[in-house]
């Protein structure tokens, strides 16, 4: 089962001092979202993040630096500033010309996923989990619209939205191929660290004992 990172929205150095820690615990890719970021920015960050992790690093903008720097591949968002011609062009462009990059795609709603035919590696459905913990989905799903959809579709399903640790062997049993996390876990001022370690070890225990 699969644990996925996406960066924290802000322009911070301090992100790339968790990032090694977290590569170093394991995890399986670390997806850079940063909205605000020039092309200049994106190489500056890439360029602090060693060469031996970087293979475990997905972009969400800059396309073709994902060659450059030989990372694992690109996400493309399903909001509509990302489905532009232009946008677009660069997305293949980029694969074109590294073909093995890993591509992923963000979804916000149970059609949009049933009527996307494309291949992708894996994608990203949110938001799947309540974030105020008076349910455990949020109101956009019920447990019974996810299970019959994630069972049927060949989409690797990653649940992104309200995952915290009670919530990972859910997400395996509704048919979830993994979890990201993005807000939980910036948010945590204590020891980050230690929560991601949580989080992985939970994801390798629901691997091997939830069917």
């Amino acid at each position: 089962m699969k644990l996925i990172v996406v960066s924290s929205p802000n322009k911070t150095k301090s992100e790339i001092g968790y990032i090694i820690e977290f590569m170093n615990l394991g995890l399986d890719a670390f997806h850079v979202k940063k909205k605000s970021f020039t092309r200049k920015q994106m190489k500056e960050y890439l360029t602090m993040i060693p060469p031996e992790y970087r293979d475990r690093v997905v972009l969400h903008s800059h396309y073709s630096l994902a060659s450059r720097f030989g990372l694992k591949g690109i996400h493309i968002s399903s909001h509509k500033k990302h489905n532009t011609v232009l946008g677009n062009f660069k997305f293949w462009f980029a694969r074109y010309f590294r073909r093995n990059l890993a591509l992923s795609k963000s979804f916000h709603s149970i059609q949009s996923l049933i009527n996307d035919k494309d291949k992708y590696d894996y994608v990203f459905l949110s938001p799947v989990f309540d974030r105020h913990d008076m349910q455990d989905f949020s109101a956009a799903y019920s447990e019974k619209q996810l299970r019959s959809v994630l069972y049927k579709t060949k989409h690797n399903v990653i649940a992104l939205g309200g995952v915290v640790l009670n919530r990972i062997e859910l997400a395996r049993r509704t048919g979830f191929a993994g979890v990201a996390v993005h807000s939980a876990l910036w948010k945590e001022k204590k020891d980050r660290v230690k929560m991601l370690a949580e989080l992985l070890q939970e994801t390798k225990r629901v691997e091997k004992e939830v069917n």
